[in-house]
């Protein structure tokens, strides 16, 4: 398999189909400094349970990749009806890089920098990451479900600085990936936190887009 550096790696559930180059064109070539994603404390006593029991979330936030080539930037936002469908959109510079599809049968994928899509099972993201990625995996990520998440040595998820939602429920504002195996963390920091909210799911493929073989 080709070094690809990885930059929406597992918890995006693209592994490995965004080039760190695509991302390249839209940041200065000098790494830029990196926001402020300090834990606040969790304070347990003060906080309503973590949300659960929802059918609609979604959520906008900016993500920060670093790995041996330095530090990215970008900004993502998501859309999950559970248990039935996962939107994922990535942009920067205002400008849409990636979006995915995630259903219990399906993965879709969409890169308008390379003119590529998959569309397909969850098998090669199983083969290429050593993780059995499906929907529900991918769900959990973005939920903050610890428990339906695989524990592997070189690979660990965290969820930070939780804050109230309203007065019933809390959710985290900050989650971290980390890839030991290819040096890589993404920090991603939440905004727009919504519930029960119905948001946009649909994915086209252009004609002139070509099948991404994995």
């Amino acid at each position: 398999m080709k070094r690809i550096a990885l930059i929406f790696w597992i918890v995006f559930g693209l592994a490995p189909l965004l080039r760190a180059q695509d991302l390249d064109r839209f940041v200065p070539d000098a790494s830029p400094a990196k926001p402020k994603l300090e834990a606040k404390p969790l304070v347990v006593d003060t906080l309503p349970p973590m949300a659960s029991g929802y059918q609609w979330i979604s959520y906008r936030g900016k993500a920060q990749i670093e790995d041996t080539g330095g530090v990215r930037n970008c900004s993502f936002f998501v859309v999950n009806r559970v248990d039935s469908i996962l939107y994922l959109n990535v942009h920067a510079s205002g400008i849409e890089i990636i979006r995915v599809v995630c259903t219990p049968d399906s993965f879709i994928y969409v890169n308008k920098l390379t003119y590529q899509y998959y569309k397909g099972t969850y098998a090669p993201l199983r083969l290429l990451s050593r993780l059995p990625i499906d929907f529900q995996m991918i769900q959990a990520l973005f939920n903050g479900d610890e428990e339906k998440l695989p524990k592997h040595q070189k690979y660990s998820f965290e969820y930070r600085d939780f804050n109230a939602v309203d007065s019933t429920r809390s959710f985290f504002n900050e989650m971290i990936f980390k890839d030991l195996d290819h040096v890589i963390t993404i920090r991603a920091a939440l905004k727009n936190i919504r519930f029960e909210v119905p948001g946009p799911t649909a994915i086209r493929i252009p004609e002139k887009f070509k099948e991404l073989k994995l």
